[in-house]
């Protein structure tokens, strides 16, 4: 299982988002970080068969504003629901 982290400029949200709904990721998690650059942003999609088509989703998206930004593939060990205790790449979808 992957986890894809992209480091995108806020503006670019929107257009990084349709690209992925459009590629067939309809979810992500949006959230604000600070760091030495202003305005990032950070965003989080699972992918692992998909990951290709993930990654070049948001490098569309994030090319039509700018084309700034950084996107990183780490492997994901285990996911765990707090709620529910069910763990494994079932509780992300």
């Amino acid at each position: 299982m992957k986890l894809v982290v992209a480091v995108i400029r806020p503006e670019q949200l929107p257009s990084v988002k349709t690209s992925l709904h459009e590629a067939g990721f309809p979810k992500l998690t949006a959230s604000t970080v600070m760091g030495t650059a202003p305005r990032t942003e950070q965003r989080k999609y699972r992918a692992d068969a998909d990951l290709e088509r993930a990654i070049q989703a948001i490098s569309d998206g994030a090319h039509e504003i700018g084309g700034w930004g950084s996107i990183f593939v780490t492997e994901l060990h285990e996911v765990i629901s707090i709620w529910t205790g069910e763990r494994g790449p079932r509780i992300l979808s």
